[in-house]
């Protein structure tokens, strides 16, 4: 058995590697040539256990991750875990990689594919509320589908949070400017496509439309029904809700809760690998689209996969 960690998943595998791996494994669970079991979810106090397996045709996969909010006061990542890649014939354990990585990657890279296909391709301006691990990748895979990025603006409490984001992100796009903003009404003001990378259980944007009119929006951190990053208004602004599994209308309270009070329909929500098949380009102009991950254990399996066979 092979082990990974994160230095090197990092040089097995190119962003443009994994946005592809995560095309194909958002394609395939939509036509389900995967077994995907529900994710198990263990609560203890405010902190979750989750257990996320997938089986594929010739490997299976299983994701342990830990979800710890108090870390961040601790200076310790949030989010950690380990991901176990077999044999599907046999069973053997092949390998053995860094959870925090493979979901940091695999999320920011299906993340990257709602801005190819839902964004402009002129487009120029992000912002990012959340920069954290999630908020980092989201924003670099972004950027690798968007060629002309000129500025992001971060919003973060933690000036920590917000110094080694700068150092990460600068090293990888070093022309880019960086700017640090007061509020989410200053970065709303900037940004044409807006990152939301929280664990936050109220909404982090204002609720008023005429900010987020004409933006593309992209919630990766709610992962609970009671976690809600999104306001009420963002829905009276889109005809469709992107999702990259029908999944995140019960795990994430940022669908559950609107869905519950008629703010949206169930014949809403459409999954991003849907748009995909249909072909449909880019919008040409601003308009304003959601898209909401919540993950899915393929997700893993197809990264994990990736970076084994690059990796021998």
């Amino acid at each position: 058995m092979i082990s990974f960690n994160d230095a090197d998943i990092l040089r097995a595998v190119t962003y443009d590697d994994m946005l592809k791996a995560m095309e194909a494994a958002i394609l395939t669970n939509e036509t389900q040539e995967t077994y995907t079991p529900k994710r198990t979810h263990i609560n203890i106090e405010k902190n979750t256990l989750l257990m996320m397996p997938c089986f594929g045709k010739k490997y299976f996969s299983v994701k342990l991750v830990s979800v710890f909010p108090d870390n961040a006061s601790r200076n310790l990542p949030i989010i950690s875990g380990t991901v176990m890649l077999n044999d599907r014939d046999t069973g053997q354990a092949l390998a053995m990689l860094d959870g925090k990585t493979i979901t940091a990657l695999r999320t920011g890279a299906v993340g990257g594919l709602s801005v190819k296909y839902l964004s402009p391709v002129g487009l120029e301006n992000i912002g990012v509320i959340g920069t954290g691990i999630q908020g980092l990748y989201q924003t670099l895979f972004a950027c690798t589908v968007r060629k002309y990025v000129k500025n992001v603006y971060l919003l973060n409490r933690s000036a920590e949070k917000l110094k080694w984001f700068e150092a990460q992100f600068s090293a990888q796009f070093p022309n880019i400017q960086l700017h640090i903003v007061k509020d989410s009404t200053e970065l709303l003001q900037h940004s044409q496509l807006v990152i939301a990378a929280t664990t936050s259980s109220v909404p982090i944007l204002p609720d008023k439309p005429e900010l987020l009119k004409g933006k593309h929006i992209l919630a990766v951190g709610s992962y609970q029904p009671d976690m809600r990053e999104l306001p009420d208004a963002i829905f009276s602004l889109v005809d469709k809700v992107y999702v990259d599994t029908f999944h995140a209308l019960e795990e994430s309270g940022d669908l559950a809760i609107p869905l519950d009070k008629g703010l949206i329909q169930n014949e809403q929500i459409s999954t991003l690998a849907h748009h995909i098949e249909h072909q449909v380009p880019p919008p040409q102009d601003a308009q304003t689209t959601l898209f909401k991950s919540v993950g899915l254990a393929v997700f893993d399996l197809f990264a994990a996969a990736l970076v084994y066979e690059k990796g021998l």
